[in-house]
């Protein structure tokens, strides 16, 4: 039988209280917005559910208990969880126990927290959560969210998707685990609530780790990004596809022209997710992600992500923190330069190099229409030779060198 968990009602910082209250009671305009929001969102909230997060209608079902044992390895065993929200969902939960974590207490022990994408379940997952239980020697859940595969209710807002990451999160904490020890690993729209998650939990001043896998910065620049694509090419099975990332002037005046009434709309039905203003106020130790992003010289012939375009990325949101960065590196460089410490130079251009580079993927397949978005984490490489499967880990055991919570100073030595 699933082991039960309900999760309270999440808490608020009295900061962002203060916020709320204060915005309404200065400007009285936007308790008419609310109202407005609240009307819209139950009127029209539930069909952009379905479209934000498709899998509500696909018919997954998830990993029976029956079945849950043919996973067990000498290494780790599964069992189910039925996380109950403080709104009455509940979310199909899958745990995978590793055996060296079996036994610690419970602030020293290390969890993994999978969000997949808005078309997946966590059943086509399991392998890539039986590999990280295996090499990281880490607990790893799985879970649907609500509305998908064996999870009841469905989506009427972001905040419902926000929900119930919160209470996957609010399991461990309740456990006794620590907040450092928890890693999000998301992908796509899952990235997205997971940066919300996150967020969430830092206003509470409660530092978890977020990895966010080709994901967008909001639901508004997404649809923009769209429409500024050029969709050129009819693949094999009679889609459209935007080989080379291309956007003619014309369709970037239409989505400039657009945006506000994009951005409206969203807001009204409650579906913006404002990942990468989230995901930028995370500490940058607690934070990592990729993109898929081909090289400037190959990419006119490339289709790179066709899910979410460049223009709504992460890492397009992050591109000035980027650019200030290697700035001060730039400096740094020029005064060793003036000093002759070539071995300073070296390592600083490596470094510069490193942000520049390490964090755009392309896919290995040379295929004509390998197409990186719903590529395997090890189907993509970056500029410095590691696949997007690596690149994940060493983020993982950078983050636990750094500020894991361990039984004495030194970190767990990985084999």
């Amino acid at each position: 039988m699933a082991k039960y968990y309900k999760a309270p009602k999440p808490t608020y910082s009295n900061w962002e209280w203060f916020k709320f209250i204060a915005a309404r009671t200065v400007f009285p305009p936007i308790l008419l917005w609310d109202l407005l929001k609240m009307g819209a969102n139950k009127w029209l909230g539930g069909y952009v559910g379905r479209i934000v997060l498709p899998a509500q209608t696909l018919g997954f079902t998830g990993v029976s208990e029956s079945d849950l044992g043919r996973y067990n390895t000498s290494n780790y065993t599964c069992e189910k969880y039925d996380v109950e929200t403080h709104d009455g969902v509940h979310l199909d939960t899958v745990q995978i126990t590793h055996r060296s974590q079996k036994d610690r207490d419970p602030k020293f022990q290390q969890y993994i927290i999978n969000f997949v994408g808005n078309g997946a379940c966590y059943k086509d997952i399991m392998d890539e959560m039986q590999r990280d239980a295996n090499e990281l020697k880490v607990n790893v859940i799985g879970f649907d969210l609500r509305g998908v595969g064996s999870s009841t209710g469905h989506a009427q807002s972001k905040d419902d998707l926000v929900t119930d990451g919160i209470a996957q999160v609010q399991r461990l904490l309740d456990a006794g685990v620590s907040p450092e020890n928890i890693t999000l690993k998301a992908h796509s729209l899952g990235a997205g609530v997971a940066s919300l998650v996150a967020h969430h939990f830092l206003q509470q001043d409660i530092r978890i780790n977020v990895f966010s896998s080709r994901s967008f910065s909001s639901i508004t620049n997404f649809v923009v990004g769209v429409i500024r694509r050029d969709y050129n090419e009819e693949s094999p099975r009679g889609s459209l596809l935007a080989r080379g990332n291309k956007e003619p002037i014309g369709k970037q005046i239409l989505g400039w022209m657009l945006k506000p009434i994009i951005k409206l709309a969203v807001s009204l039905v409650n579906w913006e997710i404002s990942a990468g203003d989230a995901f930028k106020e995370i500490p940058e130790e607690f934070r990592d992600y990729m993109v898929v992003r081909s090289k400037k010289d190959i990419r006119a012939d490339r289709l790179d992500d066709q899910v979410i375009p460049h223009y709504a990325s992460v890492h397009e949101a992050l591109s000035s923190e980027r650019k200030d960065k290697k700035a001060a590196i730039d400096k740094l460089i020029k005064a060793a330069e003036k000093s002759h410490d070539v071995e300073k130079v070296s390592r600083l251009k490596a470094e510069r190099n490193r942000i520049k580079e390490s964090h755009k993927m392309d896919t290995i397949s040379t295929d004509r229409y390998a197409e990186g978005h719903n590529s395997p984490w090890n189907g993509l490489k970056n500029r410095l030779g590691t696949n997007g499967h690596e690149f994940f880990k060493a983020f993982f055991q950078r983050a636990d060198k750094d500020h894991g919570v361990h039984e004495t100073q030194q970190s767990i030595k990985y084999l």
